[in-house]
């Protein structure tokens, strides 16, 4: 006999089970698309012990004849497409035929069907992929799907699912992605104990994430939308108060297919530069609408990767969009919500006689000693607190007063809504990368020739990084020349750092350039390097005391900034609480 031979349909619906199955939330995710694609608008998901022991999926939809409900279990077989150019206009969820076939064979499977115009249905049973059962029955229109004991039969296989509530988790993910990619849609979802989701349909985008992410992430959020030819970008993204350290938070929608596509949140990423601070990630819900035939779906048996055409297009459009819609926002400073309850977190009141006051999720807002005259806060002087004039931060709080500085980090500041605290050097370091900047984007910017030449020495790797870059520099109004193998003559510098070494200056960008560091989530090498000299040589630092007058014409330049919300880094330079919040904690409210 030969080597080669055709597997069995049991071995080969394992195999395929091993690409489509990965784990229970693989499952929810066939079905519950299998669902939509049959158009119902009433979903309900049933767990049990986080998808290992039970998966039920009941809709409203379409239903199957007996004939098509026996069909349904054979590989490849599918109502979605008849040919191979049916395979370039996909719009559909399901088009592979390998869901059920794949999940029957690794489970105790049971489908229960009715079409809207049969007087009875069909229940069907298999169990480790062969049909035990096939006999007319009484049900409701639409299907009914119950997966249970997964992987009973490849115990190896079971061995490498997580703990319950981590599979539940996962199973949330899925089911929230597709509810909010199919806003008519009714979802509930059930584990016995409690009901995670339970989801009436809504009318647009804002009320279904409001009703799945409540009330808090839903106020931090903007609507964004725009269009190009044959590609449509809408959706919501977060303010910057909302971003996390991984990527969980982000949802992308191709054609109402969601989908993991890096290159997309590439693009989403640097539309927040300046926004972010380093390995901070935002937060989004974005949905792409384009031409099927630009679209490949076929790509991985879970359909969640595709492959786009014009990804680079895409890409840039998302990344300008999101750029604009922060930037025309104009309010994006955090706002602090403190809670009135003293179980939860923090202590949330004046334990100790009034001295210190404690906020839910921030830093002590104020903490001075009980002797006001230890604290080390700048006394106001009247005639020049009344010379202040309001500033509006962005469209953000309007400051009224300045108060004062508290620790030498932080200026207090009130405000029409309530208060402000601003981080003085984030704020400073704002100022001064703006200024820098525009000085250096200007078609000649103005250098300052050096009364005597400064000789800077580096070594070898470090002389080579410099010369590649000396062109830059001269564009920005640094004029620096070799002089010998390792050794830098440099005879003038931007005008607007005129009271800096320029030799400091210059070594610290060769440093960053050589360490491969990217001090600031912005572009450009211009911006790094005034990112560098606004946080290292010009900025007021932590621990400078200030006067009141200094306090005073921060904020006013800060209120003249492009993005007065965050240092050149991403951090926030000021958090905003509102007058509310305070009256809710002093018990006013």
């Amino acid at each position: 006999m030969g080597k080669i031979h055709v597997l069995s349909e049991q071995v080969a619906n394992k195999i395929a089970a091993g690409e489509v199955v990965e784990r229970p939330a693989s499952i929810v995710k066939e079905l519950v698309e299998n669902s939509l694609d049959a158009g119902a608008d009433r979903i309900e998901i049933t767990i049990k012990h986080g998808g290992k022991s039970l998966i039920r999926v009941a809709d409203n939809g379409c239903g199957m004849t007996p004939e098509d409900a026996e069909l349904s279990l054979q590989r490849h077989a599918t109502s979605k497409i008849t040919d191979t150019e049916d395979l370039f206009r996909i719009g559909s969820f399901g088009f592979r035929g390998e869901a059920l076939p794949s999940i029957a064979a690794v489970s105790r499977f049971s489908l229960q069907t009715r079409t809207p115009d049969a007087s009875s249905g069909t229940l069907l049973e298999v169990k480790g992929g062969s049909l035990a059962k096939v006999k007319e029955c009484s049900c409701s229109s639409g299907t009914v799907l119950d997966v249970r004991d997964l992987f009973f039969n490849t115990p190896a296989r079971r061995k490498f699912l997580k703990q319950d509530t981590t599979e539940m988790g996962h199973i949330l993910d899925i089911v929230t992605a597709l509810a909010l990619a199919n806003l008519k849609v009714r979802f509930l979802l059930d584990t016995g104990e409690k009901k995670p989701l339970d989801l009436l349909p809504a009318a647009d985008l804002s009320v279904r994430a409001r009703a799945i992410f409540g009330d808090d992430w839903a106020d931090q959020t903007v609507t964004i939308q725009n269009e190009v030819p044959h590609i449509r970008l809408s959706g919501l993204i977060g303010k910057p108060s909302l971003a996390s350290g991984n990527r969980a938070q982000q949802f992308f929608f191709v054609n109402h297919r969601w989908v993991k596509a890096y290159g997309l949140s590439h693009g989403l990423q640097a539309g927040y530069h300046g926004f972010l601070m380093q390995h901070q990630f935002p937060t989004a819900v974005l949905f792409l609408e384009l031409d099927p035939q630009y679209v490949d779906v076929n790509v991985h048996p879970t359909k969640q990767q595709v492959r786009l055409s014009h990804e680079a297009l895409i890409k840039s459009l998302i990344e300008k969009t999101v750029g604009a819609v922060l930037k025309e926002h104009g309010d994006l400073a955090p706002s602090v919500r403190v809670s009135a309850g003293p179980s939860a977190g923090p202590r949330t009141g004046a334990e100790d006689h009034g001295r210190t006051f404690f906020f839910e999720g921030s830093k002590p807002a104020y903490e001075a000693p009980a002797r006001v005259a230890e604290a080390e806060v700048e006394t106001p002087v009247p005639c020049e607190e009344s010379s202040f004039e309001a500033v509006k931060i962005g469209k953000g709080p309007k400051i009224t007063r300045v108060l004062g500085q508290v620790h030498r980090t932080y200026i207090l500041a009130e405000t029409e809504e309530g208060y402000a605290i601003i981080d003085q050097h984030a704020a400073h370091e704002r100022v001064m990368f703006e200024e820098l900047l525009r000085n250096f984007e200007s078609e000649r910017p103005v250098s300052q020739g050096l009364l005597m030449e400064e000789v800077l020495e580096l070594h070898p790797r470090q002389a080579a990084i410099l010369k590649k870059n000396i062109p830059f520099l001269g564009k920005l109004g640094f004029e620096v020349e070799p002089f010998g193998e390792k050794a830098f003559v440099v005879r003038a510098l931007p005008a607007i750092l005129k009271e800096e070494n320029p030799v400091i200056l210059i070594k610290h960008f060769v440093d960053e350039l050589e360490a491969g560091k990217v001090q600031t989530r912005l572009r450009e090498g211009r911006e790094n390097i005034a990112a560098m000299i606004a946080c290292k040589r010009k900025s007021v630092k932590a621990s400078d005391v200030l006067t009141l007058p200094a306090m005073q014409g921060l904020l006013v330049r800060l209120a003249r900034c492009e993005n007065p919300f965050n240092c050149p880094h991403g951090r926030p330079s000021f958090f905003k609480y509102s007058l509310l919040e305070i009256e809710k904690q002093f018990k006013r409210k």
